[in-house]
């Protein structure tokens, strides 16, 4: 299959201003770019999201799904093979082998956690979290599961924790953030638009800012007092957040565990009569 990047290269010269614009974009940034929507990857490029759509249309593509799975092939296609999905996207696959595949793929994913933590940020993160004023998590689509299994986990302990599933509301808490407060965002890819300006709000407003990220470069890092890093396991042309979401859950139970032993008396406590209060009946 030809190289869309090539593709568009070969046309560049005679493509209309606003779509060489997004062209431009396209080139200079794709690995970014495989992850925007249409709304984003236009206002990225600075043209309208039609000029985005007439830009597909000219380089070949069926539409925007079209034009993001065959960047997405160029972008990972050099990829070392590590950073591919280890479960193969094959229609008919033996059961047996789509569970063995699986458990592989955590197995793996769980050894390279461990050579990943790094046991002194994981402690700083923990400070962080235990002496905040407040901690906010932050999270969408598969990470804001994740974000959720940390906020249940903290609030039954006892420590003040808010983590607003709503987007929108998500950035609106990050830009009333504080010096004493802790923002833990929480995003694989780490260049979702909306948890990028989360990030920068966090940094704006001087908050201890904690970031969940794959351990690629990416742009949500660089806001981040402290980065802890998951495997990059999955590229973006999959069924959903796997292993990826396994391994940031572990990096959760990692913080939640380190934070039991600082706080173990009061926590046993919290644990006691939340257990009790929520069984009542």
């Amino acid at each position: 299959m030809d190289s869309l990047l090539f593709s568009i290269r070969e046309q560049l010269p005679v493509l209309p201003k606003a779509e060489r614009k997004a062209a431009d974009y396209v080139l200079s940034e794709p690995e970014k770019a495989v992850y925007y929507n249409i709304a984003e990857l236009a206002k990225q490029s600075d043209v309208s999201q039609a000029a985005i759509v007439r830009f597909c249309r000219r380089i070949g593509t069926e539409g925007y799904s079209d034009f993001k799975i065959q960047l997405s092939r160029d972008v990972f296609r050099s990829s070392p093979k590590r950073y591919l999905p280890n479960q193969d996207l094959e229609p008919g696959k033996n059961p047996a082998t789509v569970v063995k595949d699986i458990i592989d793929s955590i197995q793996r994913s769980m050894a390279w956690l461990e050579s990943l933590s790094d046991i002194h940020l994981l402690g700083q993160a923990t400070d962080m979290i235990n002496s905040a004023r407040i901690n906010y998590i932050f999270g969408i689509g598969a990470s804001s599961l994740v974000a959720q299994d940390m906020y249940q986990k903290l609030i039954r302990i006892g420590i003040p924790c808010s983590a607003p599933m709503d987007t929108d509301l998500q950035i609106t808490a990050a830009c009333n953030l504080c010096k004493e407060d802790t923002a833990l965002v929480i995003s694989y890819s780490g260049e979702t638009p909306a948890m990028l300006t989360v990030g920068e709000w966090a940094h704006k407003k001087e908050a201890n800012l904690i970031t969940l990220t794959g351990e690629t470069g990416n742009s949500l890092r660089s806001f981040a007092d402290i980065a802890l890093l998951v495997p990059s396991t999955e590229q973006i042309l999959r069924p959903g957040a796997m292993v990826s979401r396994i391994s940031q859950l572990a990096v959760i139970d990692m913080l939640y565990s380190l934070l039991l032993t600082k706080n173990l008396n009061s926590a046993i406590h919290a644990l006691e009569e939340t257990l009790i209060a929520t069984h009542d009946t």
